[in-house]
């Protein structure tokens, strides 16, 4: 850890004093899916929605050739990523979804960051980047657990459940291909599509118990599961300004 801050502070106060073009701050927005979206065998999670956003994400880049046509940079920067999911609870007797759990993790990543630019005409780029990020987990755990039953009149069913989500910290690893184009002086605007490869990153436990009358007789039921790894890739898609010191 201590030599990311090491390397973090070097960029942002060393090469805030660079003259020219060599220094610049992006701003950065997004949003993401884990490629199992698009599979409808997912068996884990059902309906699974991972989204990636960063309302405050700042990364700084230095540039060691901005007059060339073939540039690199080094960069760190942080980021803010919420990942959201759904856990179904289904009638444990038919098979259909009677309420679907909410829930998310929050992690803080530092990036350290190697790419490349190249002009393609006038002032726009092209680009490709790498990233190794350390995410750090906000809230380590969270239970999801109401004190009553719910209920169904319709099928006379009783149903309670509990939902305990871990969060970690983890090691990942980006690759980004984006278009830089200039809307003003010194501004310019970026428009990537990103994949992110990562480990696990929490876990969680899951369980329901069901209460069924049936002419005055209750048929009773349950369902439970522990230490489930949340595990998903990232595919994103990222908008950022980006203003050249």
């Amino acid at each position: 850890m201590r030599p990311i801050i090491a390397i973090l502070t070097f960029l942002v106060v060393g090469a805030g004093s660079a003259v020219g073009q060599n220094f610049e701050v992006r701003l950065i927005s997004g949003i993401g899916i884990a490629p199992s979206n698009l599979d409808s065998k997912s068996d884990w999670i059902e309906f699974e929605n991972h989204s990636h956003l960063i309302p405050i994400g700042l990364d700084a880049n230095y540039f060691f050739l901005p007059e060339k046509r073939i540039n690199f940079f080094l960069g760190t920067g942080f980021e803010y990523s919420n990942n959201s999911y759904f856990q179904n609870i289904k009638h444990l007797d038919y098979g259909y979804n009677l309420q679907s759990i909410r829930f998310s993790q929050k992690h803080l990543g530092i990036p350290l960051r190697i790419g490349s630019e190249w002009k393609i005409f006038n002032s726009n780029s092209l680009g490709f980047q790498c990233e190794l990020q350390y995410n750090f987990a906000m809230k380590r755990e969270v239970v999801i657990s109401p004190k009553n039953f719910a209920s169904d009149p319709s099928i006379n069913l009783k149903y309670s459940y509990s939902l305990t989500n871990r969060a970690k910290n983890f090691l990942s690893k980006e690759i980004s291909l984006y278009l830089k184009t200039q809307i003003a002086k010194n501004l310019y605007l970026i428009s990537s599509v990103d994949f992110e490869f990562r480990p696990s990153s929490g876990s969680y436990d899951f369980r329901t118990d069901q209460i069924k009358t049936n002419t005055n007789a209750q048929v009773e039921a349950s369902y439970a599961f522990e230490k489930e790894e949340i595990k998903n890739n990232i595919l994103g898609f990222k908008l950022a300004l980006t203003k050249y010191f």
